[in-house]
């Protein structure tokens, strides 16, 4: 197991999220590329149903390569389909890091002491769905005690 490497993305709307390890609770980075991204609404709405508030969802778009005329277009794209903000990754420099592959999205549980203790390559199937939850309900508390999801750090 290693140690999730702390980096800094903008959202879609411009601001600066900044993530460094340890966190509060459990951190689940869902990345994606232009090809992937679809692969995750497989993962992201069924973990926010099964765990709510006792983990930090981070969306991430690696869209190296998008020549910067098209990133506003890209941008309002992203905020027409996601309610949530989205963390772009324009240099592919922390999907990289985290070991994303083109065409393949991926998801990686980040424990709140800053070990990776899950990582997984595209859409869910019973089995990555099973492995995934395993991985952050081991360590995440059961209680309803347990604070709201931890925001990033914002610049």
């Amino acid at each position: 197991m290693s140690i999730a490497p702390p980096f800094s993305l903008d959202d879609h709307h411009g601001k600066a999220h900044v993530y460094r390890f340890p966190r509060p609770m459990v951190t689940v980075l869902c990345f994606g590329d232009m090809v992937s991204a679809f692969q995750l609404a497989s993962w992201i709405e069924p973990l926010y149903v099964r765990f709510r508030d006792r983990i930090d969802i981070v969306g991430i778009a690696a869209f190296q390569g998008v020549p910067s005329i098209f990133r506003e277009l890209v941008r309002t794209s992203i905020e027409k389909l996601s309610p949530k903000e989205v963390l772009i990754d324009w240099d592919g420099a922390v999907a990289r890091a985290y070991g994303l592959t083109f065409g393949r999205c991926r998801i990686v549980v980040v424990a709140p002491d800053g070990t990776i203790v899950q990582a997984v390559n595209g859409a869910a199937t019973p089995e990555t769905f099973r492995s995934v939850t395993e991985a952050i309900a081991a360590h995440t508390p059961d209680d309803a005690t347990v604070p709201r999801a931890a925001s990033a750090e914002v610049s």
